[in-house]
């Protein structure tokens, strides 16, 4: 007897089914979260051995989970020390009783001493273990353990890390002077012939020991604090030195970074604050007499946001005056953050980048010194401000009339 078409395409779909079956794998590495420690931020030290020192800050679910005032903190961090990373971090099966899962990573903490010696070792371990992503910021601790600065417990955010990171965008949208910088990017930067990396700082604002506790939030004004801090510059993957606040954000306006700013200048007998919108940079090279030559040119926008001085903000040629402050208030925030950089050898502004894509022939003559060349480099800057709004008021109320 023979079998009906139909019936044949019913048992080759099965078998079908079934070969697909067996070549299921299955969910074979499978972790109840139940099991797991979830870690949100890392900090690494070196002890008197030379040791890595590594913290690791990780959430306590039950506490994150409610709204009730508890008596415990919502995160717990654990220590420990190792010859390499890779040990130290295996080496918190020790401590933890539960496996510490990192792929929720948000933040890494480097101690000063740690990014003075050169953090490529560091960075190797975090980049290619496949539990960690890259895009967690990194940070450097400026007057602090990076131990230290995990233990704070933080108001506002019960996570700590989640704390940092939120801070670190909110500066940098909106006063120009952090940058959050991820792995991938940090280690793109050293790897680069042209251009040197920069991480923001952070600091701790208080006693440490007040910060530990929980009652450190429990205050209006918590004693202990967690600050962003200004821009740390590196040579390849060394801390070499840190940038202003000023010179911060004058690198951050070169960079094409600045989303937001406030400029204040005096005036007269008062002050006067403008608001920077959006702004745009850009830059190109030219060979001069054998050196290169890089304009730098910043287009921006603004509104008159306070104004403490007698003004006549009616007439064009007051508003032409406020351009030419704030014009030469970014100029000279951008000469500062070059001579500092000049000085520490770093081009942390993607000079040589520019260079290269101008003028390759001229850099790869030059690109195993380009940090030596970077320190004669002649920089032309040009600003341009526009301020489209000036409010409700041509003068200050105080002072009308």
């Amino acid at each position: 007897m023979k079998c009906k078409p139909k019936a044949l395409s019913i048992i080759t779909r099965t078998l079908l089914v079934m070969s697909c079956l067996l070549i299921l794998s299955g969910c074979w590495n499978s972790r109840e979260l139940d099991e797991l420690g979830i870690a949100v931020a890392i900090g690494i030290d070196k002890n008197d051995d030379n040791q890595y020192k590594i913290a690791v800050q990780v959430i306590n679910p039950s506490e994150i989970a409610t709204d009730a005032p508890t008596t415990r903190p919502p995160v717990s961090t654990y220590t420990t020390t190792g010859e390499t990373i890779f040990e130290a971090f295996r080496l918190l099966a020790k401590k933890s009783p539960r496996k510490i899962y990192f792929s929720q990573l948000r933040l890494a903490v480097l101690s000063s001493e740690v990014a003075e010696e050169g953090i490529m070792p560091i960075l190797d371990f975090l980049y290619r273990d496949h539990e960690f992503r890259t895009s967690f910021y990194a940070v450097v601790a400026k007057n602090a353990s990076a131990e230290s600065i995990l233990s704070i417990i933080t108001p506002y955010e019960k996570i700590p890390a989640n704390k940092v990171m939120s801070s670190i965008d909110t500066t940098e949208k909106n006063w120009g002077a952090a940058k959050g910088v991820s792995i991938d990017k940090l280690i793109s930067a050293i790897k680069s012939k042209g251009e040197n990396p920069v991480l923001s700082g952070i600091n701790l604002i208080g006693e440490e020991e007040l910060g530990t506790n929980i009652s450190n939030v429990e205050n209006v004004d918590a004693p202990t604090k967690l600050e962003i801090d200004y821009l740390a510059m590196f040579k390849d993957d060394k801390l070499v030195g840190w940038l202003t606040e000023e010179q911060s954000r004058g690198l951050n306006f070169v960079t094409g970074n600045i989303n937001s700013a406030i400029i204040t200048e005096p005036c007269d007998d008062g002050k006067l604050s403008i608001e920077i919108l959006r702004s745009q940079a850009s830059m190109k090279s030219k060979i001069k007499s054998d050196r290169p030559v890089v304009t730098i040119e910043i287009e921006t926008e603004g509104n008159v946001g306070e104004i403490d001085c007698k003004i006549d903000l009616s007439k064009p040629e007051s508003l032409d005056k406020l351009n030419k402050k704030v014009d030469k208030a970014i100029k000279e925030m951008i000469e500062a953050s070059i001579q500092t950089a000049k000085e520490s050898g770093s081009d942390i502004f993607g000079f040589g980048n520019v260079v290269h894509r101008d003028n390759p022939k001229y850099f790869k003559k030059v690109e195993k010194d380009w940090n030596s060349q970077f320190k004669e480099l002649e920089v032309e800057i040009k600003v341009n401000t526009e301020l489209r709004r000036k409010g409700t008021a041509t003068q200050p109320i105080n002072k009308e009339g």
